[in-house]
């Protein structure tokens, strides 16, 4: 973010004579700085496809030039301007060697946030960081947990500000402003310390930034690593687990990778597989029975384990109301969700089914 951040002021000095769009793009294709600021944390989809497009350091897709550039030979960026001409692909050439040229000396004194950011990109070898490690006293063989704390909206330095204070260095733990939506915390598990209390951990985090900012944020919980080399799995699974938490609709906003079981098996499914069964299930008709009030009693039925009288109370309905829905379901898709087994098969071929619209949407 620092690095960003710096590229961020040379754009605002260097362009600003430029009639031209230009972006800088990181390779997971999001916007890091542009001088145009609101496109800052929009996506640049090319970048991602870039190796399959050209193995060249320039390339040109729907009339913008793309030019690629890295800092200390590690952290590697796109220069994305309006136009395809040599005149732009020469102002691409400059803008980057002013970027190299002005971080390559503030890149070489990095921070403990930014050595932890470049693990999460995998941008460091094994061997960079044992030195970097030692350098940093961060011990190496040390359990750690990450969580990824997402805002819905570019909202994160907020949050980054306040953790700030809930998380202060002197614990061991990092707190990274990782991009506009994300903050990484690296958390130094305790002897005493397991999963559940990460959750609890996790759901204290959410009340207090909602209480004093009212920013509405998911988080994600990777599982606990015995080494700082695995801390990048740790976030992997972070991400993975806001990701398919909120695919398949899992109840609150923080998400445990490690009980994320099944929405993680079913999100590995195939897509061609999973349409596939949906279609012998979720027919034209069966869509028109499963309108939005039918799916809202399926839902509090399933929550309710199967118990009739509970769930027609909650729903304030008559239990033979409750057992007409059902028999009407029965009827059309060959289910009793009154048995285990049928509800178990509705329910992941309807989790199936939201995978499939997420998608194609």
């Amino acid at each position: 973010m620092l690095t960003e951040q710096r590229m961020q002021k040379i754009l605002d000095r260097v362009v600003k004579n430029i009639e031209t769009t230009t972006d800088i793009v990181d390779t997971a294709g999001t916007i890091v700085a542009s001088s145009d600021r609101e496109r800052i944390g929009q996506a640049e989809p090319a970048v991602r496809d870039y190796d399959a497009i050209n193995g060249s350091l320039t390339f040109v897709h729907n009339g913008r030039t793309y030019l690629k550039f890295s800092i200390d030979n590690t952290i590697a960026y796109f220069i994305v301007m309006d136009g395809v001409s040599k005149t732009i692909r020469n102002y691409c050439m400059l803008i980057a060697s002013i970027i190299e040229l002005y971080l390559k000396s503030s890149i070489q004194k990095l921070n403990r946030e930014e050595v932890v950011r470049r693990i999460m990109l995998d941008q460091m070898s094994d061997l960079e960081l044992q030195e970097l490690a030692r350098e940093y006293k961060l011990e190496p063989d040390v359990a750690r947990c990450v969580f990824v704390i997402r805002t819905v909206s570019m909202e994160a330095e907020q949050v980054y500000k306040l953790l700030l204070k809930v998380f202060p260095k002197s614990q061991g733990d990092i707190l990274v402003l990782f991009d506009g939506r994300t903050v990484i915390l690296v958390k130094r598990m305790l002897d005493d310390m397991d999963e559940d209390e990460l959750e609890q951990m996790a759901a204290a985090m959410e009340e207090t930034i909602l209480n004093e900012t009212t920013v509405k944020i998911y988080i994600g919980i990777g599982r606990i690593k015995p080494s700082i080399f695995q801390l990048r799995e740790s976030y992997l699974e972070a991400m993975q687990a806001i990701e398919v938490g909120l695919m398949y609709n899992v109840t609150g906003r923080i998400y445990r990778y490690d009980v994320l079981l099944l929405e993680r098996f079913l999100h590995e499914i195939p897509l061609q597989i999973s349409q596939k069964y949906c279609e012998a299930i979720f027919n034209e008709e069966a869509k028109k029975v499963l309108n939005e009030e039918m799916i809202t009693t399926i839902n509090r039925f399933f929550e309710n384990n199967l118990n009739l009288s509970e769930t027609a109370r909650q729903l304030y309905i008559h239990r033979n109301t409750l057992v007409y829905r059902l028999d009407k379901i029965q009827k059309t898709l060959g289910l009793d969700l009154r048995n285990f087994h049928d509800a178990v098969t509705f329910k992941i071929m309807m989790m199936l089914e939201k995978q499939k619209r997420e998608c194609y949407s």
